[in-house]
């Protein structure tokens, strides 16, 4: 049953123009693999053992370009960004510069555009994973700026910068 508080919260988000859905484990899997499959952009606020599940059904199928979070970039991201994570993460070489798009240049360029206290938050919520369909991303070269979304590059079959992260408590990731 939900209670008063929850209602509230659910009706702030509804009159913000999102949707709330409440269903059972199997439903939610199913609409965030119809999403991915017919392209629809969303985002998931789910439970992490759903989380893990989406994730291992759809990385099984396709090819993600990830390779694992570098220790000296999870130690970088910690001492930076005060946030603790791992996982995994495509890397894209800026053609113009040669300065690679990681992790720590996601997290960068999110504290630029959404400010600190929104990654923050996102890093930092307890027993809710974030799972993004088809996100749209607009990455952007941290040395030198260049659009890094509009690279072509056929050999990746996925989009421009892709991740699948963990912290103690969720994770954050994304699939298209």
């Amino acid at each position: 049953m939900t209670n008063a508080s929850e209602l509230e919260a659910i009706q702030t988000l509804v009159k913000q123009g999102k949707s709330v859905v409440s269903a059972e484990d199997a439903a939610i899997i199913d609409l965030a693999m119809k999403a991915i499959e017919e392209r629809h952009t969303a985002t998931f606020y789910i439970k992490d053992a759903l989380f893990t599940e989406i994730i291992r059904r759809r990385h099984t199928t396709s090819t993600a370009n990830l390779e694992p979070l570098l220790s000296k970039e999870a130690a970088g991201i910690k001492t930076d960004f005060h946030i603790e994570l791992d996982g995994y993460s495509s890397r894209e070489a800026c053609p113009r510069c040669g300065s690679v798009y990681g992790t720590y240049e996601f997290i960068q360029q999110g504290m630029k555009e959404h400010g600190e206290e929104a990654v923050r938050a996102v890093f930092s919520l307890e027993g809710v994973s974030v799972l993004q369909i088809h996100p749209r991303q607009n990455i952007t070269c941290q040395n030198c700026g260049l659009a890094l979304a509009f690279m072509a590059r056929p050999h990746v079959k996925t989009g421009p910068h892709n991740y699948v992260y963990r912290s103690a408590n969720h994770g954050y990731g994304y699939c298209r």
